[in-house]
């Protein structure tokens, strides 16, 4: 376990770095195929932040979300690799599957980490409805760069091709919130 903390530190640090445009960022990952299946242990590093999001949903009175945003949550983790595999494969860059899967779960903790800030501000009274809802419009470009710096640094295709395909698993995993929340939302009165 110390040595899964170790290596997800580490590879928190190369996110940063990643995001912040420093040079030596890819020597904190590990693109092997180990480092892919590990890279899926960020799902633990992210469930106590998705705990702050869902404390912060239900004191802002959202009783009725915790099915839909657990069911995204899951199947998210399902989604983005099958999106990716798909654009790495009309993109011809195939190779590059591994390093863009590893970074993106990596860069989740750190998207959730602004989540769980701007609703931590809500619950702690630093954030009214109106403010929550500022940062949350401030988020959406965010998580997209974000998307595209993570796509840009690990697929090693032009800028705007990157933003391309970083918009495919973004788009997925849009389409798979709005179709899991028709689902569980009630059947209009006939």
């Amino acid at each position: 376990m110390i040595r899964l903390i170790a290596e997800a530190w580490i590879a928190l640090k190369g996110v940063y770095f990643l995001l912040m445009m420093k040079e030596n960022w890819a020597e904190n990952f590990d693109f092997s195929l180990r480092g892919l299946w590990h890279s899926f242990s960020a799902v633990l590093f992210v469930l106590p932040l998705i705990g702050l999001v869902m404390i912060g949903g239900y004191y802002a009175g959202g009783r009725d979300f915790v099915p839909v945003f657990v069911v995204s949550y899951t199947l998210s983790w399902l989604i983005f690799p099958l999106a990716a595999a798909i654009a790495v494969s009309v993109l011809g860059v195939r190779q590059n599957f591994t390093p863009w899967v590893v970074l993106h779960n990596w860069g989740v903790v750190f998207l959730y980490g602004l989540q769980a800030i701007f609703w931590t501000l809500h619950v702690a009274g630093l954030a009214d409805m109106e403010m929550l809802g500022l940062l949350f419009f401030a988020y959406g470009p965010i998580r997209i760069l974000v998307h595209w710096r993570i796509a840009y640094a690990a697929l090693g295709v032009p800028t705007i091709t990157s933003a391309m395909a970083a918009a495919v698993p973004v788009i997925a995993s849009e389409i798979l919130y709005v179709v899991i929340n028709q689902a569980f939302s009630a059947p209009a009165a006939g």
